[in-house]
Protein backbone atom coordinates (compact mmCIF):
# COMPACT_ATOMS: atom_id res chain seq x y z
CA UNK A 1 0.00 0.00 0.00
CA UNK A 2 1.58 3.12 -0.89
CA UNK A 3 0.79 6.78 0.17
CA UNK A 4 1.01 8.32 -3.22
CA UNK A 5 0.52 12.43 -4.72
CA UNK A 6 2.01 15.79 -5.30
CA UNK A 7 5.19 16.90 -3.71
CA UNK A 8 4.31 18.66 -0.25
CA UNK A 9 1.00 17.19 0.70
CA UNK A 10 2.38 15.83 3.66
CA UNK A 11 2.93 12.29 2.51
CA UNK A 12 5.83 11.33 4.63
CA UNK A 13 3.86 12.97 8.07
CA UNK A 14 0.79 11.28 7.58
CA UNK A 15 2.98 7.76 7.45
CA UNK A 16 4.72 8.63 10.23
CA UNK A 17 1.30 9.04 12.01
CA UNK A 18 0.15 5.87 10.94
CA UNK A 19 3.14 3.93 12.11
CA UNK A 20 3.26 5.83 15.77
CA UNK A 21 6.87 6.88 15.42
CA UNK A 22 8.67 10.13 13.40
CA UNK A 23 10.43 7.29 11.55
CA UNK A 24 10.48 9.06 8.30
CA UNK A 25 12.25 12.40 7.47
CA UNK A 26 9.51 15.29 6.36
CA UNK A 27 10.74 19.44 6.33
CA UNK A 28 9.61 22.19 4.32
CA UNK A 29 11.43 21.38 0.48
CA UNK A 30 10.46 18.25 -1.68
CA UNK A 31 12.40 15.66 0.90
CA UNK A 32 11.39 11.76 -0.24
CA UNK A 33 13.52 10.80 -2.86
CA UNK A 34 14.11 7.43 -2.96
CA UNK A 35 11.00 4.81 -2.76
CA UNK A 36 11.02 3.49 1.42
CA UNK A 37 9.22 0.50 1.60
CA UNK A 38 8.13 -0.23 5.26
CA UNK A 39 7.25 -3.84 6.76
CA UNK A 40 6.67 -5.57 10.04
CA UNK A 41 9.64 -6.62 12.48
CA UNK A 42 10.78 -7.03 15.87
CA UNK A 43 13.40 -4.88 15.29
CA UNK A 44 14.64 -1.87 13.41
CA UNK A 45 16.60 -3.54 10.34
CA UNK A 46 17.48 -1.67 7.36
CA UNK A 47 18.20 -2.77 3.65
CA UNK A 48 19.55 -0.61 0.31
CA UNK A 49 19.03 -1.83 -3.01
CA UNK A 50 21.52 -0.44 -5.78
CA UNK A 51 21.43 0.24 -9.21
CA UNK A 52 22.69 -4.05 -9.89
CA UNK A 53 19.89 -5.01 -7.78
CA UNK A 54 21.47 -6.46 -5.32
CA UNK A 55 20.28 -5.56 -2.05
CA UNK A 56 22.81 -5.10 1.49
CA UNK A 57 22.03 -4.78 4.76
CA UNK A 58 23.27 -1.77 6.52
CA UNK A 59 23.80 -2.12 10.97
CA UNK A 60 21.02 -0.27 12.98
CA UNK A 61 21.35 0.61 16.43
CA UNK A 62 17.68 1.55 17.43
CA UNK A 63 14.72 3.78 15.83
CA UNK A 64 16.93 7.20 16.57
CA UNK A 65 19.82 5.55 14.20
CA UNK A 66 17.36 4.26 11.45
CA UNK A 67 16.10 8.15 10.86
CA UNK A 68 19.80 9.66 10.93
CA UNK A 69 20.55 6.57 8.54
CA UNK A 70 17.40 7.18 5.75
CA UNK A 71 18.11 11.20 6.23
CA UNK A 72 21.24 10.23 4.20
CA UNK A 73 19.98 7.63 1.87
CA UNK A 74 16.50 8.96 0.89
CA UNK A 75 16.13 12.82 0.81
CA UNK A 76 17.31 15.56 -1.45
CA UNK A 77 19.44 17.12 0.96
CA UNK A 78 21.03 14.05 1.99
CA UNK A 79 21.37 11.67 -0.97
CA UNK A 80 20.95 14.91 -3.86
CA UNK A 81 19.80 14.00 -7.36
CA UNK A 82 20.36 9.98 -6.30
CA UNK A 83 24.17 10.35 -6.36
CA UNK A 84 24.09 7.06 -3.80
CA UNK A 85 22.18 5.52 -7.33
CA UNK A 86 20.03 3.64 -5.19
CA UNK A 87 17.01 2.53 -6.31
CA UNK A 88 14.84 1.14 -2.80
CA UNK A 89 15.20 1.13 0.56
CA UNK A 90 13.81 -1.15 2.86
CA UNK A 91 12.58 -0.75 6.45
CA UNK A 92 11.65 -3.12 8.82
CA UNK A 93 10.11 -1.78 12.29
CA UNK A 94 7.78 -3.07 15.13
CA UNK A 95 4.67 -1.28 14.46
CA UNK A 96 1.19 -2.30 15.01
CA UNK A 97 -0.46 -1.33 11.82
CA UNK A 98 1.66 -3.46 9.78
CA UNK A 99 1.27 -6.77 11.71
CA UNK A 100 -1.31 -7.97 9.42
CA UNK A 101 1.18 -8.38 6.66
CA UNK A 102 1.27 -4.80 4.75
CA UNK A 103 3.95 -3.19 3.18
CA UNK A 104 3.48 0.78 3.09
CA UNK A 105 5.50 2.70 0.73
CA UNK A 106 6.81 6.01 1.11
CA UNK A 107 7.01 7.65 -2.55
CA UNK A 108 9.15 11.17 -3.83
CA UNK A 109 6.24 13.60 -4.78
CA UNK A 110 5.21 14.54 -8.21
CA UNK A 111 5.55 17.85 -9.85
CA UNK A 112 8.45 19.17 -8.00
CA UNK A 113 11.25 20.70 -9.49
CA UNK A 114 12.96 17.55 -9.23
CA UNK A 115 11.84 15.87 -12.11
CA UNK A 116 13.59 12.47 -11.58
CA UNK A 117 11.12 12.20 -8.49
CA UNK A 118 8.15 11.82 -10.71
CA UNK A 119 10.00 9.31 -12.70
CA UNK A 120 10.35 7.10 -9.52
CA UNK A 121 7.31 7.59 -8.47
CA UNK A 122 5.75 6.20 -11.30
CA UNK A 123 8.12 2.91 -10.89
CA UNK A 124 6.67 2.44 -8.02
CA UNK A 125 3.13 1.97 -9.04
CA UNK A 126 2.99 -1.47 -10.91
CA UNK A 127 4.25 -2.55 -7.04
CA UNK A 128 1.20 -1.06 -5.59
CA UNK A 129 -2.15 -3.57 -4.62
CA UNK A 130 -3.32 -0.04 -2.92
CA UNK A 131 -2.76 3.23 -2.38
CA UNK A 132 -3.76 6.70 -0.47
CA UNK A 133 -3.80 9.08 -2.40
CA UNK A 134 -3.24 12.13 -0.48
CA UNK A 135 -4.20 15.72 -1.36
CA UNK A 136 -4.46 19.00 0.62
CA UNK A 137 -7.20 21.59 2.10
CA UNK A 138 -4.90 24.19 0.89
CA UNK A 139 -4.27 24.29 -2.09
CA UNK A 140 -6.83 22.21 -3.77
CA UNK A 141 -6.20 19.14 -6.04
CA UNK A 142 -4.27 20.59 -9.11
CA UNK A 143 -4.32 19.10 -12.50
CA UNK A 144 -1.09 17.64 -12.01
CA UNK A 145 -2.91 15.29 -9.45
CA UNK A 146 -5.85 14.51 -11.71
CA UNK A 147 -3.46 13.67 -14.41
CA UNK A 148 -1.27 11.36 -11.85
CA UNK A 149 -4.49 9.67 -10.38
CA UNK A 150 -5.31 9.10 -14.07
CA UNK A 151 -2.31 6.91 -14.05
CA UNK A 152 -2.68 5.55 -10.74
CA UNK A 153 -5.89 4.32 -11.55
CA UNK A 154 -4.44 2.01 -14.44
CA UNK A 155 -2.12 -0.02 -11.99
CA UNK A 156 -3.70 0.20 -8.74
CA UNK A 157 -6.54 -1.73 -7.19
CA UNK A 158 -7.92 -0.07 -4.61
CA UNK A 159 -7.76 3.82 -3.87
CA UNK A 160 -8.13 5.88 -0.63
CA UNK A 161 -8.06 9.52 -0.26
CA UNK A 162 -6.75 11.19 2.32
CA UNK A 163 -7.52 15.20 2.54
CA UNK A 164 -4.47 16.25 4.84
CA UNK A 165 -3.90 19.58 6.42
CA UNK A 166 -7.34 19.96 6.95
CA UNK A 167 -6.15 22.07 10.24
CA UNK A 168 -5.63 25.19 7.11
CA UNK A 169 -9.13 25.98 6.85
CA UNK A 170 -11.57 26.73 9.15
CA UNK A 171 -14.05 24.53 10.43
CA UNK A 172 -16.91 25.50 8.98
CA UNK A 173 -15.44 25.46 5.62
CA UNK A 174 -13.99 21.93 5.29
CA UNK A 175 -17.37 19.92 4.26
CA UNK A 176 -17.27 22.21 1.54
CA UNK A 177 -13.62 21.25 0.60
CA UNK A 178 -14.95 17.71 1.10
CA UNK A 179 -17.48 17.78 -1.57
CA UNK A 180 -15.80 20.20 -3.39
CA UNK A 181 -12.98 17.53 -3.76
CA UNK A 182 -15.82 14.11 -4.31
CA UNK A 183 -16.96 16.37 -7.17
CA UNK A 184 -13.88 16.75 -8.72
CA UNK A 185 -12.67 13.36 -8.34
CA UNK A 186 -15.96 11.81 -10.25
CA UNK A 187 -16.34 14.23 -12.79
CA UNK A 188 -11.94 14.65 -14.15
CA UNK A 189 -10.91 10.98 -12.73
CA UNK A 190 -14.21 8.75 -12.81
CA UNK A 191 -12.93 7.70 -9.39
CA UNK A 192 -15.47 7.44 -6.20
CA UNK A 193 -13.64 6.55 -3.03
CA UNK A 194 -13.84 7.30 0.57
CA UNK A 195 -12.31 10.14 1.40
CA UNK A 196 -10.85 10.98 4.91
CA UNK A 197 -10.22 14.54 6.03
CA UNK A 198 -6.92 14.44 8.41
CA UNK A 199 -4.46 16.47 9.97
CA UNK A 200 -1.34 14.10 9.58
CA UNK A 201 0.95 16.79 11.59
CA UNK A 202 -1.64 17.90 14.65
CA UNK A 203 -1.77 13.71 14.94
CA UNK A 204 2.14 13.67 14.54
CA UNK A 205 2.14 16.20 17.80
CA UNK A 206 -0.60 14.61 19.63
CA UNK A 207 1.37 11.20 19.49
CA UNK A 208 4.31 13.10 21.30
CA UNK A 209 2.47 14.84 23.71
CA UNK A 210 0.52 11.86 24.50
CA UNK A 211 -2.80 14.29 24.10
CA UNK A 212 -5.94 11.67 23.25
CA UNK A 213 -7.72 14.81 22.61
CA UNK A 214 -5.96 16.13 19.87
CA UNK A 215 -5.43 13.30 17.94
CA UNK A 216 -9.02 12.35 18.30
CA UNK A 217 -9.63 15.74 16.89
CA UNK A 218 -6.95 15.20 14.02
CA UNK A 219 -9.33 12.46 11.96
CA UNK A 220 -6.66 10.09 11.98
CA UNK A 221 -8.61 7.87 14.03
CA UNK A 222 -11.33 7.02 11.26
CA UNK A 223 -8.57 6.45 8.91
CA UNK A 224 -6.59 3.95 10.56
CA UNK A 225 -10.18 2.08 11.40
CA UNK A 226 -10.66 2.22 7.85
CA UNK A 227 -7.13 0.82 7.48
CA UNK A 228 -7.73 -1.94 10.11
CA UNK A 229 -11.01 -2.97 8.10
CA UNK A 230 -9.17 -3.50 4.82
CA UNK A 231 -6.41 -5.18 6.17
CA UNK A 232 -8.07 -7.61 8.44
CA UNK A 233 -11.39 -8.18 6.40
CA UNK A 234 -10.58 -7.28 3.08
CA UNK A 235 -6.77 -8.44 2.27
CA UNK A 236 -7.61 -11.57 0.59
CA UNK A 237 -10.24 -9.92 -1.48
CA UNK A 238 -8.03 -6.61 -2.18
CA UNK A 239 -4.90 -8.90 -3.42
CA UNK A 240 -7.12 -11.13 -5.94
CA UNK A 241 -8.65 -7.50 -6.95
CA UNK A 242 -4.67 -6.59 -7.98
CA UNK A 243 -3.28 -9.59 -9.50
CA UNK A 244 -6.93 -10.11 -11.65
CA UNK A 245 -6.52 -6.41 -13.07
CA UNK A 246 -2.66 -7.72 -14.52
CA UNK A 247 -4.15 -11.01 -14.93
CA UNK A 248 -6.65 -9.43 -17.76
CA UNK A 249 -4.09 -7.67 -19.56
CA UNK A 250 -2.07 -10.61 -20.27
CA UNK A 251 -5.23 -13.19 -20.86
CA UNK A 252 -5.74 -10.19 -23.49
CA UNK A 253 -2.66 -10.49 -25.35
CA UNK A 254 -3.07 -14.73 -25.23
CA UNK A 255 -6.56 -14.08 -26.96
CA UNK A 256 -5.69 -11.93 -29.36
CA UNK A 257 -2.62 -14.75 -30.32
CA UNK A 258 -5.02 -17.68 -30.06
CA UNK A 259 -7.80 -15.71 -32.54
CA UNK A 260 -4.96 -15.03 -34.71
CA UNK A 261 -4.21 -18.60 -34.33
CA UNK A 262 -7.84 -20.04 -35.11
CA UNK A 263 -8.27 -17.56 -38.06
CA UNK A 264 -5.26 -18.77 -40.07
CA UNK A 265 -6.38 -22.69 -39.37
CA UNK A 266 -9.83 -21.54 -40.95
CA UNK A 267 -8.42 -19.85 -44.35
CA UNK A 268 -7.65 -21.99 -47.12
CA UNK A 269 -3.61 -22.42 -47.49
CA UNK A 270 -3.58 -20.31 -50.68
CA UNK A 271 -5.84 -16.81 -49.04
CA UNK A 272 -3.14 -17.66 -45.92
CA UNK A 273 -0.26 -16.98 -47.98
CA UNK A 274 -1.84 -14.36 -49.53
CA UNK A 275 -2.54 -12.19 -46.51
CA UNK A 276 0.79 -13.36 -45.00
CA UNK A 277 2.35 -11.53 -48.04
CA UNK A 278 0.18 -8.69 -47.76
CA UNK A 279 1.62 -8.58 -43.69
CA UNK A 280 5.07 -9.09 -45.26
CA UNK A 281 4.42 -6.00 -47.25
CA UNK A 282 3.28 -4.35 -43.89
CA UNK A 283 6.36 -5.63 -42.18
CA UNK A 284 8.59 -3.32 -44.66
CA UNK A 285 6.60 -0.73 -43.65
CA UNK A 286 6.88 -1.36 -39.98
CA UNK A 287 10.67 -1.23 -40.54
CA UNK A 288 11.44 1.69 -41.95
CA UNK A 289 9.15 3.12 -39.45
CA UNK A 290 11.48 1.75 -36.44
CA UNK A 291 14.30 3.10 -38.34
CA UNK A 292 13.18 6.22 -38.54
CA UNK A 293 11.96 6.28 -35.02
CA UNK A 294 16.25 5.23 -34.52
CA UNK A 295 17.30 7.97 -36.34
CA UNK A 296 15.03 10.28 -34.55
CA UNK A 297 16.39 8.98 -31.47
CA UNK A 298 20.07 9.42 -32.39
CA UNK A 299 19.10 13.15 -33.70
CA UNK A 300 17.93 13.84 -29.76
CA UNK A 301 20.79 12.09 -28.50
CA UNK A 302 22.82 14.43 -30.27
CA UNK A 303 21.35 17.58 -29.14
CA UNK A 304 21.07 16.22 -25.68
CA UNK A 305 24.94 15.56 -25.74
CA UNK A 306 25.06 19.22 -26.95
CA UNK A 307 22.95 20.18 -24.46
CA UNK A 308 25.73 18.22 -22.27
CA UNK A 309 28.36 20.27 -23.63
CA UNK A 310 26.98 23.67 -22.86
CA UNK A 311 26.34 22.90 -19.50
CA UNK A 312 29.53 21.41 -18.54
CA UNK A 313 31.19 24.43 -20.35
CA UNK A 314 29.43 27.48 -17.94
CA UNK A 315 30.14 24.58 -14.87
CA UNK A 316 33.68 25.03 -15.90
CA UNK A 317 33.31 28.76 -16.38
CA UNK A 318 32.10 29.13 -12.97
CA UNK A 319 34.56 26.65 -11.31
CA UNK A 320 37.33 28.87 -12.39
CA UNK A 321 35.57 31.86 -11.34
CA UNK A 322 35.27 30.89 -7.51
CA UNK A 323 39.09 29.16 -7.99
CA UNK A 324 39.73 32.81 -8.68
CA UNK A 325 37.86 34.18 -6.04
CA UNK A 326 39.31 31.91 -2.90
CA UNK A 327 43.01 32.16 -4.58
CA UNK A 328 42.70 35.70 -3.85
CA UNK A 329 41.02 35.77 -0.55
CA UNK A 330 43.72 33.45 0.96
CA UNK A 331 47.02 35.11 -1.09
CA UNK A 332 45.55 38.75 0.46
CA UNK A 333 45.56 36.48 4.04
CA UNK A 334 49.04 36.10 3.93
CA UNK A 335 48.47 32.55 2.60
CA UNK A 336 51.16 30.58 1.02
CA UNK A 337 51.54 27.95 -2.09
CA UNK A 338 50.78 25.14 0.44
CA UNK A 339 48.10 26.61 1.94
CA UNK A 340 46.45 28.27 -1.32
CA UNK A 341 46.64 24.34 -2.76
CA UNK A 342 44.91 23.06 0.50
CA UNK A 343 42.25 25.88 -0.05
CA UNK A 344 41.31 25.50 -3.40
CA UNK A 345 41.31 21.35 -3.61
CA UNK A 346 38.52 21.97 -0.37
CA UNK A 347 36.96 24.39 -2.58
CA UNK A 348 36.75 21.68 -5.50
CA UNK A 349 35.43 19.32 -3.50
CA UNK A 350 32.77 21.34 -2.35
CA UNK A 351 32.07 22.78 -5.01
CA UNK A 352 31.77 19.32 -7.35
CA UNK A 353 29.18 17.88 -4.51
CA UNK A 354 26.73 20.46 -5.16
CA UNK A 355 26.99 20.81 -8.99
CA UNK A 356 27.14 17.06 -9.40
CA UNK A 357 23.05 16.83 -8.25
CA UNK A 358 21.89 19.98 -10.02
CA UNK A 359 23.47 18.75 -12.87
CA UNK A 360 22.24 14.89 -12.59
CA UNK A 361 18.52 16.75 -12.31
CA UNK A 362 19.09 18.89 -15.44
CA UNK A 363 20.47 16.07 -17.70
CA UNK A 364 17.79 13.62 -16.14
CA UNK A 365 14.99 16.11 -16.98
CA UNK A 366 16.97 16.25 -20.40
CA UNK A 367 16.85 12.70 -21.29
CA UNK A 368 12.91 12.02 -20.02
CA UNK A 369 11.99 14.98 -22.09
CA UNK A 370 13.54 13.88 -24.96
CA UNK A 371 12.68 10.19 -24.67
CA UNK A 372 8.84 10.88 -24.17
CA UNK A 373 7.81 11.58 -27.52
CA UNK A 374 9.64 8.75 -28.54
CA UNK A 375 8.03 6.38 -26.08
CA UNK A 376 4.22 7.29 -27.63
CA UNK A 377 5.91 6.63 -30.79
CA UNK A 378 6.98 3.17 -30.01
CA UNK A 379 3.27 2.61 -28.47
CA UNK A 380 1.83 3.51 -31.41
CA UNK A 381 4.30 1.54 -33.87
CA UNK A 382 3.69 -1.76 -31.59
CA UNK A 383 -0.32 -1.19 -31.53
CA UNK A 384 -0.24 -0.87 -35.77
CA UNK A 385 1.88 -4.06 -35.93
CA UNK A 386 -1.18 -5.83 -33.79
CA UNK A 387 -4.20 -3.60 -35.31
CA UNK A 388 -3.11 -4.86 -39.01
CA UNK A 389 -2.57 -8.65 -38.24
CA UNK A 390 -5.89 -8.17 -36.91
CA UNK A 391 -7.21 -6.36 -39.73
CA UNK A 392 -5.64 -8.95 -42.30
CA UNK A 393 -7.63 -11.75 -40.64
CA UNK A 394 -11.09 -9.91 -39.59
CA UNK A 395 -10.53 -10.39 -35.73
CA UNK A 396 -11.24 -7.40 -33.64
CA UNK A 397 -8.42 -5.51 -32.52
CA UNK A 398 -8.09 -5.23 -28.86
CA UNK A 399 -5.43 -1.99 -28.28
CA UNK A 400 -3.43 -2.83 -24.95
CA UNK A 401 -4.10 -0.88 -21.80
CA UNK A 402 -2.88 2.60 -21.68
CA UNK A 403 1.05 2.04 -19.52
CA UNK A 404 1.13 -1.51 -20.58
CA UNK A 405 3.11 -1.55 -24.43
CA UNK A 406 5.99 0.92 -23.26
CA UNK A 407 7.37 2.61 -20.11
CA UNK A 408 10.68 4.41 -19.47
CA UNK A 409 12.49 3.05 -16.31
CA UNK A 410 15.76 4.81 -16.82
CA UNK A 411 17.28 5.58 -13.47
CA UNK A 412 20.75 6.43 -14.28
CA UNK A 413 23.70 6.50 -11.56
CA UNK A 414 25.63 9.61 -11.44
CA UNK A 415 29.18 9.26 -10.03
CA UNK A 416 29.75 11.01 -6.81
CA UNK A 417 32.43 12.95 -7.01
CA UNK A 418 35.43 14.05 -9.90
CA UNK A 419 37.93 15.52 -7.47
CA UNK A 420 41.41 15.09 -8.80
CA UNK A 421 43.68 15.17 -5.83
CA UNK A 422 47.10 16.42 -7.11
CA UNK A 423 47.74 19.08 -9.06
CA UNK A 424 50.75 20.46 -11.14
CA UNK A 425 53.43 20.69 -8.74
CA UNK A 426 56.29 23.79 -9.80
CA UNK A 427 59.02 24.84 -8.75
CA UNK A 428 59.92 28.83 -7.31
CA UNK A 429 63.38 29.37 -9.26
CA UNK A 430 66.36 31.89 -7.90
CA UNK A 431 64.91 34.19 -10.01
CA UNK A 432 61.76 34.45 -8.22
CA UNK A 433 63.46 35.44 -5.25
CA UNK A 434 65.30 38.36 -7.10
CA UNK A 435 61.95 39.65 -8.23
CA UNK A 436 60.14 42.57 -6.18
CA UNK A 437 57.90 41.32 -3.66
CA UNK A 438 54.75 42.22 -5.64
CA UNK A 439 56.21 40.84 -8.69
CA UNK A 440 57.13 37.47 -7.06
CA UNK A 441 53.16 37.25 -5.22
CA UNK A 442 51.70 37.43 -9.01
CA UNK A 443 54.08 35.52 -10.78
CA UNK A 444 53.07 33.01 -8.20
CA UNK A 445 49.48 33.56 -7.97
CA UNK A 446 49.66 32.87 -12.13
CA UNK A 447 51.34 29.39 -11.44
CA UNK A 448 48.76 28.16 -8.95
CA UNK A 449 45.92 29.89 -10.70
CA UNK A 450 47.14 27.37 -13.56
CA UNK A 451 47.26 24.65 -11.10
CA UNK A 452 43.73 25.54 -10.53
CA UNK A 453 42.55 25.37 -13.68
CA UNK A 454 44.17 21.98 -14.31
CA UNK A 455 42.18 20.83 -11.19
CA UNK A 456 38.95 22.36 -12.61
CA UNK A 457 39.48 20.95 -16.25
CA UNK A 458 40.26 17.07 -14.59
CA UNK A 459 37.21 17.78 -12.30
CA UNK A 460 34.55 18.83 -15.05
CA UNK A 461 36.02 15.72 -17.49
CA UNK A 462 35.05 13.31 -15.12
CA UNK A 463 31.83 14.87 -14.63
CA UNK A 464 31.17 14.97 -18.68
CA UNK A 465 32.89 11.62 -19.48
CA UNK A 466 30.23 10.45 -16.31
CA UNK A 467 27.06 12.00 -17.69
CA UNK A 468 27.82 11.62 -21.09
CA UNK A 469 28.07 7.75 -20.53
CA UNK A 470 25.02 7.67 -18.62
CA UNK A 471 23.02 9.87 -21.74
CA UNK A 472 24.74 7.25 -23.74
CA UNK A 473 23.37 4.45 -21.93
CA UNK A 474 19.56 6.13 -21.65
CA UNK A 475 19.48 6.26 -25.53
CA UNK A 476 20.89 2.84 -26.24
CA UNK A 477 18.80 1.20 -23.85
CA UNK A 478 15.84 2.94 -25.16
CA UNK A 479 16.33 2.16 -28.72
CA UNK A 480 17.16 -2.11 -27.73
CA UNK A 481 13.92 -1.87 -25.50
CA UNK A 482 11.72 -0.88 -28.96
CA UNK A 483 13.83 -2.92 -31.01
CA UNK A 484 13.16 -6.01 -28.57
CA UNK A 485 9.43 -5.12 -28.28
CA UNK A 486 8.98 -4.76 -31.93
CA UNK A 487 10.18 -8.67 -32.10
CA UNK A 488 7.83 -9.59 -29.57
CA UNK A 489 5.21 -7.88 -31.29
CA UNK A 490 6.18 -9.59 -34.78
CA UNK A 491 6.51 -13.41 -33.28
CA UNK A 492 2.98 -12.84 -31.42
CA UNK A 493 1.33 -12.06 -34.94
CA UNK A 494 3.75 -13.19 -38.28
CA UNK A 495 4.96 -15.76 -36.24
CA UNK A 496 1.24 -16.94 -34.90
CA UNK A 497 0.20 -16.76 -39.19
CA UNK A 498 3.12 -18.86 -40.04
CA UNK A 499 2.53 -21.39 -37.76
CA UNK A 500 -0.62 -21.87 -38.25
CA UNK A 501 0.37 -22.19 -42.31
CA UNK A 502 3.19 -24.98 -41.88
CA UNK A 503 0.09 -26.54 -39.45
CA UNK A 504 -1.78 -26.88 -42.27
CA UNK A 505 0.04 -27.94 -44.61
CA UNK A 506 1.54 -30.96 -42.37
CA UNK A 507 -1.78 -32.36 -41.24
CA UNK A 508 -4.49 -30.47 -43.75
CA UNK A 509 -7.08 -33.10 -42.84
CA UNK A 510 -6.61 -33.51 -38.70
CA UNK A 511 -7.33 -29.81 -38.43
CA UNK A 512 -11.01 -30.43 -37.23
CA UNK A 513 -10.08 -31.41 -33.71
CA UNK A 514 -6.94 -28.98 -33.21
CA UNK A 515 -9.17 -25.91 -34.35
CA UNK A 516 -12.55 -27.43 -31.95
CA UNK A 517 -9.52 -27.78 -28.69
CA UNK A 518 -8.44 -24.08 -29.36
CA UNK A 519 -12.35 -22.59 -29.55
CA UNK A 520 -12.66 -24.31 -26.06
CA UNK A 521 -9.64 -22.66 -25.09
CA UNK A 522 -10.72 -19.75 -25.94
CA UNK A 523 -14.33 -19.82 -24.63
CA UNK A 524 -12.15 -20.58 -21.12
CA UNK A 525 -10.04 -17.61 -21.35
CA UNK A 526 -13.04 -15.28 -22.26
CA UNK A 527 -14.54 -16.71 -19.23
CA UNK A 528 -11.42 -16.70 -17.04
CA UNK A 529 -11.27 -12.77 -18.20
CA UNK A 530 -15.42 -12.21 -17.62
CA UNK A 531 -14.72 -13.72 -13.91
CA UNK A 532 -10.89 -11.23 -13.34
CA UNK A 533 -12.70 -8.47 -14.60
CA UNK A 534 -15.81 -9.31 -11.87
CA UNK A 535 -13.27 -9.44 -9.56
CA UNK A 536 -11.89 -6.11 -9.95
CA UNK A 537 -15.01 -4.19 -10.03
CA UNK A 538 -15.97 -2.46 -6.97
CA UNK A 539 -17.00 -4.30 -3.78
CA UNK A 540 -20.33 -2.46 -3.88
CA UNK A 541 -21.02 -3.57 -6.69
CA UNK A 542 -19.96 -7.16 -6.87
CA UNK A 543 -20.54 -9.70 -3.96
CA UNK A 544 -17.01 -11.06 -2.68
CA UNK A 545 -16.38 -14.45 -4.45
CA UNK A 546 -15.45 -17.24 -1.98
CA UNK A 547 -11.70 -17.87 -1.61
CA UNK A 548 -10.11 -20.92 -3.60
Amino acid sequence: MAVLGQFKRGKSTLLNALLGMPLLPTGVVPVTAIPTFIAAGPAPELRVTGGSGEARALPVTGLDDLRVQLEALVTETGNPGNRLAISRVEVDVPAALLRGGVVLIDTPGVGSTFHHNTATADAVLPDCDACLFVVSADPPITEVEIAYLLRIKQHVARIIVVLNKIDAIEPADRPVAEDFLRGVLAEQAGLSAPIFCVSARAAVRAQADADTLAFDRSGLVELELHLGTILTREKRGLLRQAVARKAVDLIGDIVLEMELVLRSLRLPAADLEQRLDVFGRAETQFDASCKATHDLLAGDRVRTVERLEGIVQRLRADAIAAMRTELDRVLVAGGDAEQVRSALAGLAQRFFDASLGRLADQMRACIAEALSAHQERADELIGLVRRTAAELLDIPYRAPAAGEAFEERHQPGWIASGRTETVVPFKSGSLDRLLPDAVRRARLAGRLMAEAEVLVTRNVEKLRWAMLRNVDDAFRRFAADLDDRMAMALAATKGAMQAALDRRREVADRLGPEIEGRLGALRRLDEIQTALKAIMAPDDKVPHAPDR
